[in-house]
């Protein structure tokens, strides 16, 4: 990763995957929806909560670690 700009494109897709699975399955068990490409809706009532919940929390870290490992690369960007 020799750009800046790789390190936000990569940011920007962990962003997005971790809200999708994240929160949108979350959201959408409250009004009965059924995301289509959201994986933790097809699972039994305990487990898409402890998915989702992970899936929040494993993006909330890869973001703190990408912007570290960015700050870390290029320290005036």
């Amino acid at each position: 990763m020799n750009d800046p700009k790789a390190y936000d494109g990569l940011s920007g897709l962990v962003f997005f995957l971790g809200g999708y699975e994240g929160v949108v399955p979350l959201v959408a068990k409250l009004w009965d929806g059924k995301p289509l490409l959201a994986l933790p809706t097809r699972l039994p009532s305990p487990a898409w909560w402890i998915v989702s919940i992970a899936v929040l929390v494993v993006g909330f870290l890869l973001l703190c670690w990408i912007d570290v490992a960015k700050k870390r690369r290029f320290p005036n960007a």
